[in-house]
C-alpha cells in the first residue's frame, strides 16, 4: 500500500513535465537562413537523351560500314545554395554540369581512333523548393527549376585527311528540372539524395552545409 501511495505522488508530480513537453512545439530549420551544397549522380534525363541520341544514329550509321562507336558518360556535378523565406519555401539557384564523349573507331577492334566528339551541358537555373517534412534531423522536399542551358559540343579528327573537319558549336537552351522528392538528413552538415527530371541528374547524392 505504502509503494502505491509513492507511486501515485510520483505520478502526479511528473504530469506536468510530461504536459509540458507533449505541448513544446518541433524545433525546426526556421534559424537556419542559407543552404549550401555539392552533388553528383550519372547524368541528366535531358543529357543522356541528347547523348543518346546522337550515339544511337553515330552507331547506326558507322556499323553500316567497318567502324564502330563508343559513347562514355562522365557523370553529372551540382552546385546549389538557397535561402530560407519560410520555414515550408527555400528559394535559391543551382547550376550543372554533364559531360560525355563519343569515339568512332576505324575497326571492330577498337584499336585506331577515326574521331571523336565531346558533349558538355552546362545549366544554371534559378529555383524553389517546397519542405513538406520539417524535422531537425529530416527534411523531405520537391522543386522547380528554370533557367538557361549552354550545350557545347567538338569534333577532332585523328586522320590528316580529315583535319579540315574539326569543328565547335555552342548552343543556348531552355533549361528546366522537376524534383518529385528529395531528402536531407542532418542538421548544420547534411547528406542529400534526389530523383530529378530535367536538367539535373536523374538521381544524385550530395552533401551541405547550413548557418
Amino acid at each position: 500500500m505504502k509503494i502505491s501511495k509513492i507511486a501515485i505522488l510520483l505520478l502526479v508530480l511528473w504530469m506536468p513535465t510530461f504536459l509540458n513537453a507533449q505541448n513544446r512545439p518541433v524545433r525546426i530549420h526556421s534559424d537556419l537562413h542559407h543552404e549550401l551544397g555539392i552533388s553528383a549522380g550519372p547524368n541528366s534525363i535531358i543529357g543522356g537523351t541528347v547523348y543518346g541520341t546522337v550515339g544511337f544514329f553515330g552507331a547506326l550509321f558507322s556499323g553500316l560500314g567497318h567502324e564502330r562507336t563508343r559513347l562514355d558518360f562522365y557523370g553529372e556535378y551540382g552546385l546549389h545554395y538557397y535561402y530560407q523565406v519560410k520555414p515550408w519555401c527555400q528559394v535559391g539557384v543551382k547550376t550543372t554540369i554533364d559531360a560525355a564523349k563519343m569515339v568512332t573507331y576505324t575497326d571492330t577492334t577498337y584499336s585506331t581512333v577515326s574521331r571523336s566528339s565531346t558533349f558538355l551541358l552546362l545549366s544554371v537555373m534559378p529555383s524553389v523548393r517546397f519542405t513538406y517534412l520539417n524535422r531537425p534531423w529530416v527534411r523531405l522536399y520537391s522543386g522547380v527549376d528554370l533557367g538557361c542551358g549552354f550545350l557545347f559540343t567538338g569534333e577532332k579528327s585523328s586522320s590528316k585527311s580529315e583535319e579540315g573537319k574539326d569543328s565547335d558549336n555552342d548552343n543556348i537552351l531552355f533549361a528546366f528540372n522537376v524534383t518529385p522528392i528529395g531528402v536531407n538528413v542532418g542538421k548544420r552538415f547534411f547528406g542529400m539524395a534526389e530523383i530529378n527530371f530535367g536538367f539535373d541528374s536523374w538521381f544524385k547524392v550530395g552533401i551541405g552545409c547550413r548557418w
